[in-house]
This record gives structure tokens, sequence and C-alpha cells, in this order.
């Protein structure tokens, strides 16, 4: 269950998100994707949504658990100690690891929001060069997944 059904509105769902309507599901009071189904909004009549077929399979993969994720952004941080020999090689690996050179500022502004498996992935990596201390990301927000 969502901890408080006030701080997610309608608004903050993107343009792509799927609904579920199937409270049959064994795991929809649980599930981010049927829970937001009471946020739409008396004028919405049309809009993405996962089918009852869904349903014969033993595991969804549409499931969203409904707790907030501990997201972070921003770089400066992890780079602070960094060699200059390590620098372009590691920020390099982060862009590719994130999907391109756009992508990558949109992470380091705050546009978009590293998971918790993302943030690992990265922190790992500079481990992987020997670096051990300052591993931690500028901002952090506690927000539900709605990737």
């Amino acid at each position: 269950m969502m901890e408080n059904d006030n701080d997610l509105t309608f608004d903050m769902l993107p343009p792509s998100w799927t609904f579920c309507f199937l409270p049959e599901c064994p795991h929809a009071e649980q599930c981010l994707r049927h829970i937001t189904t009471r946020l739409i909004p008396n004028d919405k009549t049309f809009g993405s949504a996962v089918y009852p077929t869904v349903l014969k399979n033993p595991k969804c993969p549409y499931f969203k658990a409904a707790g907030k994720i501990h997201a972070a952004y921003g770089f400066d941080t992890l780079f602070e100690n960094v060699k200059s020999k390590d620098e372009k090689y590691l920020r390099d690996s982060i862009k590719d690891y994130l999907g391109g050179h756009g992508t990558y500022y949109r992470y380091r502004n705050g546009e978009k929001l590293l998971t918790p498996e993302q943030q690992q992935w990265i922190i790992n990596l500079f481990r992987r060069y020997g670096y051990t201390e300052n591993l931690q990301f500028d901002h952090y927000k506690d927000v539900y997944d709605l990737e």
C-alpha cells in the first residue's frame, strides 16, 4: 500500500503510464499500476492498460511495487577525487550505461532520477577503479518509481 495516497497525483504520472484495472489480481493492492487507477480524473476516458490475459501468467510482467525508492541525481561528488586519467573513461562508461550524452546530463541535472540499481552499478564501476571514498551522489529524494 502507498505510504500516503495524497503524495501522488495523476499529473505526476508519465503520459505513457500503463494502468491495471484488475482487482482480482492477487497483487492489486501492492501494485502501483492498480492503485493509480484511483487517481484518474473524471474527464480522462482513454489510456494504456494491462489486459486480463496477464492473469494467465504466474508472475505479472507489469507489476510495479507501490513503495518509494531512494532515487539520486548529480555526479559532482563522485568525481571529486577521481584522477584525471580515469575521469574520461568513468564518465563515458556512465554515459553508455545510461543511454548517451543527453541522458547523462538529464540524470546529472535531476530531470531524470537514478534508481537504486543504477546507483549501485555506477558505484561498482568506481570501486573497480579503486575508488572507495565519497561514493555518493549529489542529491537524493524518495519517490515512487514511475518509469
